[in-house]
């Protein structure tokens, strides 16, 4: 009879998958079981590393600023064990202001590395963005590619000879028995004295767990247009432009569809609104790509990170909202702490599911 693995994750998204090769280099032997889910925020997203931009919860941004800039190192240690080379954007970001007043009021709370750039410094370093009447560099802010992170991922798993990777439906948290697991639609119970749920999006619809778990599925289009009118990642209030492989991706909308995962018209025409409003000039861009992908949302916009206080067994890494990319690596690190039995970090206590909701009954 085969033995129980030490540690058992639903999904096989950046938080999943981040979490489980963290898990093994602890020695812990993984199960990680996935859906292919169309809409699925990780390989969606845009990837943009991003916490000095104004509007992150306080409570997150100091270690969002330390996600941020543990990426290099994280990177290097795919690159070791994979032989692939994931490119870091880290040119910095331009959060444009809407008028002199917003561009001081932007100063105001920007970091130390911030650099504020009046309209004529602006236009100086990005041409294109020259009637805008200025802008905050954020320079150790940047972007990944989602899709070669994940590739990276993908074969960093596969090379790890303690992770196992299933395919299968997981549909209900079954707490019976001498170890509890996840059960799947046909009938398969996944055991093990770890369990980590990492489901995106799906998180909170998922039967039987020993709390409501309130993270629900915003959708976010994005678009892919031809032509390269700057050079730096910018933000806006509306949106944001990143420049990646010769082409642009504007992002985003949020829209409260459910489960609904699909391009609309309306979404391609707010995005063209988007990039027009930033560069006139890509009004008339030609169309390379349109997607969408479901971004895991809490009511606070803070992920749910760490032990059930009833179910010890069971750990959470998920509600990353729009920040999965950014904070999945640095999670992963603590989560493995914990899930090897260590003593919980403090700096995941704010993350806790309790500050939701009390057991089911």
């Amino acid at each position: 009879m085969t033995a129980a693995p030490d540690l058992v994750i639903v999904g096989g998204g950046v938080a999943g998958l981040t979490a489980a090769l963290a898990a093994a280099a602890r020695g812990m032997r993984v199960t990680v079981i996935d859906q292919s889910r169309s809409g699925a925020a990780s390989r969606a997203s845009a990837g943009m590393l991003a916490p000095s931009i104004a509007g992150l919860p306080d409570t997150l941004r100091p270690l969002a600023l330390e996600a941020r800039d543990t990426f290099p190192g994280f990177l290097a240690m795919l690159r070791d064990r994979t032989d692939m080379e994931v490119p870091l954007d880290r040119n910095g970001i331009l959060e444009l202001a809407a008028s002199e007043a917003d561009l001081e009021q932007r100063a105001g709370r920007a970091g130390h590395n911030a650099e504020r750039l009046d309209r004529q410094a602006l236009g100086t370093l990005e041409p294109a963005l020259a009637s805008h009447p200025g802008a905050i560099l954020h320079r150790e802010d940047g972007a990944v590619d989602p899709l070669r992170l994940m590739a990276a991922l993908d074969v960093a798993v596969a090379r790890q000879a303690r992770i196992t990777r299933l395919t299968d439906e997981v549909a209900s948290f079954d707490a019976r028995g001498n170890l509890p697991a996840f059960r799947s639609r046909g009938g398969t119970r996944y055991a093990s004295r770890r369990l980590l749920l990492a489901g995106g999006a799906w998180a909170g619809a998922l039967p039987g767990l020993p709390r409501a778990i309130p993270v629900r599925p915003v959708r976010g289009q994005l678009v892919r247009l031809e032509g390269l009118p700057v050079r730096h990642v910018v933000h806006m209030t509306d949106g944001y432009l990143i420049p990646r492989a010769g082409m642009l991706i504007v992002g985003a909308t949020s829209e409260e569809t459910g489960y609904d995962a699909g391009t609309t018209p309306r979404g391609l025409a707010t995005l063209r609104a988007i990039a027009t409003r930033a560069v006139p000039v890509l009004g008339h861009a030609p169309l390379a790509e349109h997607w969408a992908g479901l971004r895991p949302i809490t009511p606070d916009g803070l992920p749910i990170l760490g032990l059930d206080p009833t179910v010890r067994s069971l750990a959470y890494a998920c509600g990353y909202s729009r920040n999965g990319i950014l904070l999945a690596p640095w999670a992963a690190e603590r989560l493995a702490v914990v899930l090897a039995g260590g003593s919980p970090a403090p700096a995941l206590a704010p993350f806790a599911v309790e500050r939701f909701s009390s057991p089911t009954t």
